[in-house]
């Protein structure tokens, strides 16, 4: 879309607003790049030739936006609904790291996510769906020392803490777990446990042996975890009941006890 100039509209001046520097200055003609607000929004010149870039101007003191269309080409619509600048594009490889192109728009714009296991390590997927920078790790303490909720061993990446808690943190509270149906954990959130449990299918990372309260959903796992059982009115062969360390016992009965992780 080409749009004629009045002189009144090219006097402009250099501004930058909301992380988003935006140019503007006098035309000059040749191939200058340039930009100037309309009543229909935003307009990025080359020389004489302007095309309009976004619904919304930089005059809005708060250039805020709910999508990148809002924007003006060259920046992106943040998590915080306002527009940031991360550059002018034709393709993907234009962009920074945990960027692409969107070329309608010639702008790069964070990559989207569904689960952090789409981003890179050192990433998580936000509730936006970009991928945001975090920390790398080993452990739940190591992520939790850098301010976030736990450690996803299988990336080795911070993650922040699951709304309502996760099955998968380190438990650094005195506190015992609340009794979980089978097929379910309990919860933790900030090193104690929430007194809640989840299914461990929907749960955001998977637990570990000892979280598992149930057999059944001890043995399910015959990689990583083993049943550890407690026996029932046990004899020797002498028929008097065996004490903790006998060996050679004959029990009656056996009742899972806990689940551990095995030796790998």
């Amino acid at each position: 879309m080409t749009k004629l100039l009045s002189p009144l509209v090219l006097a402009l001046a250099t501004v930058s607003l909301a992380g988003c520097e935006l140019y503007f200055g006098d035309s000059g003609g040749g191939d200058d790049r340039w930009t100037y607000c309309a009543a229909d929004g935003y307009y990025i010149c080359d020389g004489d030739d302007c095309e309009w870039a976004g619904a919304r101007c930089p005059s809005d003191p708060n250039y805020t936006c709910s999508d990148n269309a809002d924007c003006a080409a060259g920046c992106y619509c943040s998590s915080e609904g306002i527009c940031e600048e991360a550059g002018f594009c034709g393709q993907d490889t234009d962009c920074p790291d945990g960027y692409h192109c969107e070329v309608d728009r010639a702008s790069c714009v964070p990559d989207t996510c569904s689960s952090s296991a789409e981003c890179e390590q050192g990433e998580y997927c936000a509730d936006n769906g970009s991928c945001q920078p975090s920390c790398t790790c080993t452990n739940d303490a190591e992520a939790q020392a850098a301010g976030f909720g736990y450690c996803d061993e299988s990336r080795n990446t911070c993650e922040p803490p699951a709304e309502g808690g996760s099955c998968a943190a380190e438990v650094t509270c005195n506190s015992n777990p609340p009794q979980c149906a089978p097929g379910e954990v309990p919860l933790v959130l900030d090193g104690c446990y929430t007194g809640a449990c989840s299914a461990i299918e929907a749960c955001d990372i998977a637990p570990a042996c000892e979280a598992l309260q149930h057999e059944a959903d001890c043995l399910a796992d015959t990689v990583s975890c083993g049943a550890v059982y407690t026996g029932i009115n046990c004899t020797n062969g002498n028929g008097t009941a065996c004490q903790a360390g006998d060996t050679g016992c004959t029990c009656e009965s056996f009742r899972f006890d806990e689940c551990r992780t095995r030796p790998q």
